[in-house]
This record gives structure tokens, sequence and C-alpha cells, in this order.
């Protein structure tokens, strides 16, 4: 039990220091970038950091997510082999590291759009030097060169400041990391549907709140989603992910009012769940279980 324990505890210091890691901006090597077409003026930019989408229009291009400073070059170079037109908006899903790290690079051209939550996240923590200049707090659209692109702050969920966004013309979602595929490196060696989950405690996230989110959510009418991190999916890999998210916080819930300790909580979301012993997921039990217990 003593090294069970000890595992365990080593597991989730590795977790917290590389996701501060992260939060710094990586140190090996970036990865390459690709893109996938969803229609002839939406792509979406897969690779190291988040995934970023692109929303082509006669005036400029929306682009959601900036990923990581070092991935700016080749960002942008993807987004030229499409249109010859500037980058207009960058839409920051929420304020994490892999999400906004070229902001500052953008400003030439784009104004930086968010959460008020996420831009307050983002003084405070000093992630970036531009933070975004256009906020909103519930909903607000952007109108570019005759197209249409709907953000919406549904409640907590991945933090205090998501943003959702919406293509009403394509019926395309782009979740941010309210919602991952696979274990949000694009990768599931056990093809469990929770494996990307995270709930950020440290920035006002919340597992109670998430079902709230999933839900308004599935009232817009959407076909394609496109998470913050992982593989593109459907409506149907969606409601999958809510149900066993449901199935989870179920099996939490339970073990918190039987008095389980947070470590045997750990272990059993590896065993049924699919978490990785050393994810960033695994860091936010103790603030699962202090939410539980409220």
């Amino acid at each position: 039990m003593k090294t069970r324990v000890a595992l365990l505890f080593f597991a989730f210091l590795f977790a917290a220091g590389a996701r501060t890691a992260q939060a710094q901006g990586p140190q090996t090597p970036a990865l390459p970038q690709r893109l996938e077409k969803i229609h002839d003026d939406l792509y979406v930019i897969i690779g190291e950091g988040s995934n970023t989408t692109v929303y082509l229009t006669d005036e400029g291009v929306i682009l959601v997510d900036s990923k990581f400073d070092r991935n700016y070059d080749e960002m942008v170079a993807l987004v030229k082999t499409l249109t010859d037109k500037p980058i207009k908006y960058v839409i920051n899903t929420h304020g994490h590291g892999d999400h906004v790290g070229s902001n500052q690079k953008m400003l030439a051209t784009a104004q930086i759009v968010g959460h008020v939550n996420a831009r307050a996240s983002l003084i405070r923590a000093k992630l970036t030097p531009a933070p975004p200049q256009i906020t909103y707090t519930d909903q607000m659209g952007i109108f570019l060169g005759g197209k249409e692109v709907d953000l919406y702050h549904f409640d907590r969920c991945h933090t205090d400041g998501d943003t959702m966004i919406y293509f009403p013309a394509h019926k395309v979602l782009a979740s941010g990391d309210c919602f991952n595929t696979g274990n949000g490196r694009g990768l599931n060696p056990t093809n469990a549907t929770t494996a990307g989950f995270y709930v950020d405690y440290t920035t006002g996230g919340s597992l109670l709140s998430w079902p709230k989110v999933a839900a308004a959510a599935l009232k817009l009418d959407w076909d394609v989603v496109v998470p913050g991190h992982g593989p593109l999916t459907n409506r149907a890999g969606f409601l999958k992910w809510q149900a066993a998210v449901g199935t989870l916080t179920t099996r939490v819930t339970a073990m918190v009012r039987e008095g389980k300790p947070v470590a045997d909580i750990r272990e059993m979301l590896v065993k049924e769940f699919g978490w990785e012993p050393m994810s960033a997921s695994i860091r936010s039990v103790d603030g699962m279980v202090a939410e539980l217990k409220q």
C-alpha cells in the first residue's frame, strides 16, 4: 500500500511539473503541423499545442487559438498556403499557454478575442503579454467578409473562461478544452472516451458545471466538433463522451461519499476510465474531490 501511494504521489508531482513546463512553453523541438480540411473555407491546423481552426473570408482570416509561441511561423505559413489575406481575429478558447502562446505575434494584423475571465486569468498568470483585447461575458458574434462566427460561454468547465465557437454556415463547433478526444494529444491506447478529460481548478474549472456546458452546446445545430486537442469527431462522438463523463462523475461521487482516499480514486480513474497515471487529468482529482464534498 505504501509503495502504491508513493508511486502515485510522484506521478502527481511529475504531472504538475509537466503542466508547469507546458504553460511556460515546451523545450523539445516543435512537432510538425498539418492542415485538415473541413470545408473549402474552413480548416484545422493539427499538431503541437491546441487544434487551431482557420476560417477564410474575403476580408481576412478568423483564427481559433494560437498554439505555442514557437508554433507561430509554421502555423502562419500553413495559413498562407490557403489565402493571401491577413489574420484579422484570433479567438482564445481559454487562458492556457498552449492556446495563447502566439497572441503577441498576431497583433500586427489581428485583434485578440476571448472571455472576460480568460483575459483576467492571463493577466494574473502572465502567460502572454497579449491577453484578449475584445472580451464578452455570455455571447458575442464576429462578422467578417460576409461570414459569421458565434462565441458562447455557457458556464465553467475546463476553466472559468472557456469559449465555444460556432460556425453556423457549416454547422461546426470548436470546443476548446471543454471537450478533447483521446488523451488530448491525438493518442488513446486504452480507447477510453474520458482520457483527455481535465478540469483545471487553478483557473476556476468545475466538474459539476460540465454537464450544463455539454447540454448547452448540444442545443446548437452542428455536425462536426473540433476539440481543443485530438482528432475531430461528430455529434455521436460528443454524445458518447457526454455519457462517459456522466458515468465518471457518478463513480467518483460515490467514492467520495464512501470516504475513499484520493489515491484510490486516482487508481480507479486509471483502471476504469483509461486515465494516464502521469497525465494532467490526474492533477484535477484533488479539486474534484474538494468540489464534490462541498
